[in-house]
């Protein structure tokens, strides 16, 4: 019944709002907003505790459907080897994959209650769903009562929206770093920061975000696609940093590009 409800809401929702022109599209039973900010759909994980925040900008959820009709999602080829690809599709092939996540795939019925289990001294990971359709917001997550496979099959149909997706290649980022205490345990990269144009000291001095366009930007991309989250950059021999590159659309948190 609760999914009933929520399906007929559904459809109350696109009725109300099928006259709203310019600022939305779909099909007037299907509406989303077309800001190429707006997240239609996410599938993320979610919590945990990083050691540093540097690592959460580098993450990039599994599948991300964008206003301006893009998806975006990520390939694990490996441990620490992901590709980013992404693709422009049309509004029936993203109305048809709400219309699967309504119907077949019941993404109503299931609620969010991660916020719900006993307190612990480390976040827990979870797995999370979010659409944003018909001006209203739904989140579940993994304590909502999928089944096993269920958050598996919804980022299949999500990367599968896409027939002819391509590798995506940033040409601008923002970039920031953090000074650290040299861990053993890490991987090392080494960074010179005359060559590179990029000095790392100065900007986890500054401890802001900066936007680069030049060469730094496929080669940084590269590194943290490839590497752990707990490598770390050494330059001058004697100092090391935490470094992460975020693009605008494609990483969870990063800034809109400068205008």
């Amino acid at each position: 019944m609760k999914y009933l409800l929520c399906l007929f809401s559904l459809f109350i929702l696109a009725a109300c709002g099928s006259n709203n022109t310019g600022g939305s599209g779909g099909n007037g039973l299907i509406t989303w907003d077309r800001s190429p900010e707006t997240v239609v759909f996410r599938a993320d994980v979610e919590g945990g505790t990083p050691e540093s925040a540097l690592w959460t900008r580098n993450e990039i959820p599994a599948c991300t459907v964008y206003g301006d009709n893009r998806v975006v999602w990520t390939n694990e080829l490996g441990q620490f080897n992901t590709q980013v690809l992404w693709d422009k599709v049309t509004d029936e092939q993203i109305v048809n994959f709400v219309t699967f996540l309504t119907i077949n795939d019941q993404i109503y019925s299931y609620t969010a209650k991660a916020n719900l289990e006993p307190p612990s001294d480390t976040m827990p990971v979870v797995e999370t769903l979010t659409i944003f359709v018909n001006g209203k917001v739904h989140k579940t997550d993994a304590f909502g009562g999928w089944d096993i496979d269920y958050y598996r099959k919804v980022i299949d149909a999500c990367r599968q929206i896409s027939i002819a997706p391509v590798l995506f290649e940033p040409t601008g980022a923002w970039v920031s770093a953090e000074a650290v205490t040299y861990d053993y345990n890490a991987p090392l990269q080494f960074w010179d920061a005359s060559a590179s144009g990029l000095d790392l000291a100065a900007l986890a001095a500054s401890g802001e975000r900066k936007w680069i366009t030049d060469r730094n930007v496929p080669i940084l991309w590269n590194i943290a696609r490839t590497s752990s989250p707990r490598l770390q950059f050494i330059q001058d021999e004697t100092q090391y940093y935490y470094v992460s590159i975020e693009v605008p659309g494609v990483n969870r948190d990063a800034p809109p590009a400068p205008k």
